[in-house]
């Protein structure tokens, strides 16, 4: 079994997220899934623009917001007149017995997702 890569996690959480926003009735206009690239989502509801930034991690840890990217997601949000959103994900490997093997989630495996949903921005 091949463990996710870096890219394959990324967008693994982007998923997870992405589901969310459709069942909770956002419009989905975009979605970019490189690791360099910010925001990864931009949706619409109610006629409010919404920039969603995604990070995911392996188990035990969650994905964070750096302050330079949310600053720079900020400007172009603010810009647009939108809403900047963060969305934090962690999976784990649902297959593994201990720690170390829940923190290797692997390709085509079943997976613990920790989403707690959208969060607005942190204010630094």
């Amino acid at each position: 079994m091949k463990e996710l890569s870096d890219e394959e996690l990324h967008f693994l959480g982007i998923k997870v997220v992405y589901k969310d926003l459709v069942d909770k009735g956002y419009e989905v206009l975009n979605v970019r899934q490189e690791l360099d690239v910010n925001p990864q989502i931009l949706a619409l509801k109610e006629g409010k623009r919404f920039f969603i930034v995604v990070r995911t991690e392996r188990f035990p840890e969650m994905g964070i917001l750096f302050p330079h990217i949310a600053a720079d997601v900020l400007k172009v949000s603010t810009k647009h007149d939108g809403i900047s959103l963060f969305a934090s994900v962690g999976i784990a490997n649902a297959d593994g017995s201990n720690d170390e093997e829940m923190s290797k989630p692997v390709k085509n495996g079943e997976y613990y997702i920790n989403y707690k949903g959208l969060q607005p921005f942190p204010t630094y």
